[in-house]
């Protein structure tokens, strides 16, 4: 019951005719094979896939915009001072304020003695000559005293002088420490930083000028989209020729099997007819034993059609889709020859047909040449796309930059950008002729392409009238054996009625009855072969559907 109810299931979506519908026609064949076949469903996927390709190379008109992001971690940053650079700015406080005290310390050194040098003086003595000075000694007893001992005035002046070096000190110590402080503040701001870096980037390219081989690849993917299609027509037409073939086999089977039936039962009929005549005397066992081996020989040939009617039955239902142990009938099963001899055929092109037109129509319809000047023309853009390798390309670029630590002010530990726009132009010069022998290449290419076009032509034409010829020749077959069943019926009524009034010998009977069965399975291979002989001059005309 499960089995039975998948069954149905694969009817409804493989589209197999049901139970109560198994007889199959040609046209149910070809339209079986040509919606299951796996080749021919890879070849519409190819066709598929060349329309996408197409589809693609359209796109190289448009501009692409990218989008690029990076990180990088480096074991050393990129530092723009040297190492004195950043020990100088770092210390540039301490070493100002070392140097201003050491200047002040000397310049107290040499007051000290320039004071001692000036109270020596012969100046300093006519000085202190002066009534005014004399005057005022007087009255500061101290302030000569000083004056007559240095040491006594440096005593004195020591408190004002210690008091006014720390002063000047704790200056000089505050004004290093700030300007420590700005030196390492330059030291820092000069840092990189560049162990971790980020960035990323927004571009848009325009192609303005490629050489030509935009259009031409642009040219050449939809020549392999109709390429693909032409490709996908001659599987088309191979199968419906695969088809009719495996069909039309089976047919001939068929008849054969009905007249190795016939054969059978006529040879059984004679078997029991001769060992009648052997009991009234007018034959001998000879007769008999040669008519049972004519017997034996005749359920043999039967099993021999079965055996092979079974495979071919096998072989179409594999191109059509339907499972191998699948039953069906077809309609041309029961179609025969006459009883008169006339054929039932219906040709679709008469021999006497004007074989020019027939070639025309061949060159016109063929997908195979169809796909070959598609061919040419593909080599032909090829030319022109090894011909722009010489040909300056030109495109414009703009987009949107940014890092992480970025320059834009300062080193800044974060992202910071700049829009740019430009045009980048690149110009061949030497490539020592390597574009040349691309080309030449690409042209002898294209020559080879369109001289396989005209052989296949030549071919074709050639290939049509060997079909017309075999088209008459097998019709000549068919009219021959269509007569040649007749005398062969004749001959063997004329034989059974000699040997029941005892004229002519059972021998003679047998070589009747096998030239009957050789007549008629002759007139059934002619029939098949005449239909073939048509299929095939379809065919090579590319008019096959």
């Amino acid at each position: 019951m499960k089995k039975s109810f998948l069954w149905a299931i694969m009817v409804m979506f493989v589209g197999v005719p049901s139970a109560s519908a198994q007889t199959l026609t040609l046209d149910s064949c070809r339209a079986m094979a040509l919606r299951n076949n796996k080749e021919l469903q890879m070849s519409a996927l190819k066709q598929e896939a060349a329309h996408w390709q197409r589809k693609s190379a359209l796109t190289n008109y448009f501009p692409r915009v990218t989008a690029v992001g990076t990180y990088q971690w480096s074991s050393r940053e990129v530092s723009l001072l040297n190492k004195d650079q950043k020990q100088k700015l770092s210390n540039m406080g301490t070493n100002l304020a070392t140097a201003i005290n050491g200047e002040v310390q000397q310049g107290y050194a040499d007051l000290q003695q320039r004071w001692t040098a000036a109270l020596q003086s012969p100046e300093f003595a006519q000085l202190m000559q002066n009534p005014e000075m004399q005057a005022f000694l007087a009255q500061n007893p101290q302030f000569a005293q000083m004056l007559a001992n240095p040491a006594m005035m440096q005593q004195a002046m020591g408190p004002y002088l210690e008091q006014a070096s720390t002063a000047f000190n704790t200056m000089l110590s505050s004004m290093a420490s700030t300007l420590n402080s700005t030196g390492q503040s330059i030291v820092d701001a000069f840092r990189t930083d560049t162990r971790n870096m980020a960035g990323a980037a927004i571009m848009l390219t325009q192609p303005l000028y490629m050489g030509g081989k935009i259009r031409a690849y642009d040219k050449i993917t939809r020549l392999a989209e109709q390429a693909a299609g032409e490709q996908h027509t001659m599987e088309e037409q191979d199968l419906l020729v695969s088809v009719d073939e495996a069909y039309w086999r089976i047919v001939a089977l068929q008849s054969k099997k009905k007249l190795a039936e016939s054969y059978l039962e006529t040879v059984k009929k004679l078997d029991s007819d001769v060992e009648k005549i052997i009991t009234e005397g007018m034959a001998t066992k000879a007769d008999g034993l040669s008519v049972k081996v004519k017997v034996n020989e005749a359920e043999v040939a039967n099993i021999q059609v079965d055996n092979g009617l079974a495979l071919s039955r096998m072989a179409l239902a594999q191109l059509i889709g339907l499972p191998l142990d699948y039953q069906f009938t077809l309609a041309n099963e029961d179609d025969a020859v006459t009883s008169d001899g006339a054929s039932q055929l219906s040709l679709s092109l008469q021999p006497n047909a004007d074989m020019d037109h027939a070639v025309e129509t061949a060159l016109a319809h063929r997908a195979e040449l169809r796909a070959l000047d598609i061919a040419a023309q593909v080599k032909e853009q090829q030319v022109k796309v090894a011909r722009s390798e010489y040909m300056p390309n030109l495109a414009l670029t703009g987009g949107y930059l940014f890092s992480n630590p970025n320059a834009f002010n300062g080193f800044e530990k974060k992202f910071g950008g700049m829009w740019n726009v430009g045009v980048v132009l690149k110009v061949p010069i030497v490539t020592w002729g390597d574009r040349i022998y691309k080309v030449k290449q690409a042209k002898v290419e294209a020559q080879m392409a369109r001289t396989q076009a005209e052989e296949v032509r030549e071919k074709i034409s050639l290939q049509v009238n060997q079909n017309r010829q075999k088209l008459q020749e097998a019709q000549h077959r068919l009219a021959t054996a269509i007569r040649s069943q007749e005398q062969a019926d004749e001959n063997l009524r004329m034989a059974n009625l000699g040997m029941k009034e005892g004229v002519i010998p059972v021998s003679n009977v047998l070589q009747a009855q096998t030239a009957w069965l050789s007549a008629h399975s002759t007139l059934a291979d002619a029939e098949i072969d005449v239909r073939l002989a048509d299929l095939y001059l379809l065919r090579a005309l590319g008019t096959l559907r």
